[in-house]
């Protein structure tokens, strides 16, 4: 079972491009409001 970290970091990448670098320049708030972004792009 994948952590929830590693699916955070993967979702993150894939929608934006972004580098594992990146990903962990980002608080959990910052992280945390990219994925309700994605969520809402996916029940519109």
């Amino acid at each position: 079972m994948e952590s929830p970290l590693a699916r955070l970091s993967y979702r993150l990448a894939r929608a934006f491009g972004w580098t594992p670098e990146e990903i962990g320049k980002l608080t959990m708030g910052q992280a945390n409001l990219y994925l309700d972004f994605l969520d809402e792009d996916t029940h519109d």
